[in-house]
């Protein structure tokens, strides 16, 4: 037996009930966890960690062997979503400090980005950039969304972003420097 025909049998003895086929699967499924609180949050915490235990099980039971899908991929993507799911709860709730070069310029919420420095900020950049700025950084869009949605490369959405932060960059460098 291959080590993926071994998972999906731990998943079946799972979801009818076996404690331990469940714990071993979750064994199984710890590196994964780990990985995506470290590559969504920069940092693993007992709280994330758990959270991803418990949707890990709810997957698990939900798995449909009938839908010809393999079961780490699934895993994989679904646990993706859902770290990338609290990350975006968590930028939307709490203060995240507007940093720039290391120097820490202002405490802001993230409802607050309409603010008059914020607006006068913006002003420097063109609407393109501002598009780019509002749907990656503020609304948490990927760029290869946002090429999607506007229609555009991917490298070029990349380096309208990267103009766009170099200006804000000199903004906040020459109007708060610390």
């Amino acid at each position: 037996m291959n080590a993926y025909e071994e998972i999906n049998e731990l998943v079946k003895m799972s979801q009818q009930g076996d404690t331990d086929s469940l714990e071993k699967l979750l064994d199984i499924l710890k590196p994964l966890l780990i990985s995506k609180c470290k590559h969504y949050f920069g940092y693993i915490s007992e709280d994330l960690y758990q959270n991803g235990v418990i949707k890990s099980i709810e997957l698990i039971n939900s798995f449909d062997f009938k839908k010809n899908t393999k079961f780490l991929g699934y895993m994989k993507f679904m646990i993706s979503c859902f770290y990338w799911d609290q990350k975006k709860d968590e930028l939307n709730s709490k203060e995240v400090s507007v940093d720039f070069n290391g120097n820490q310029i202002k405490e802001v919420y993230v409802e607050d980005f309409s603010s008059i420095e914020t607006i006068e900020a913006l002003s420097i950049l063109n609407a393109t950039e501002i598009k780019v700025i509002e749907k990656n950084l503020i609304q948490g869009h990927t760029l290869l969304e946002i090429s999607k949605d506007m229609d555009i490369s991917y490298s070029w959405v990349k380096r309208v972003k990267s103009q766009a932060v170099k200006k804000l960059e000199k903004y906040y460098s020459l109007n708060y420097s610390i």
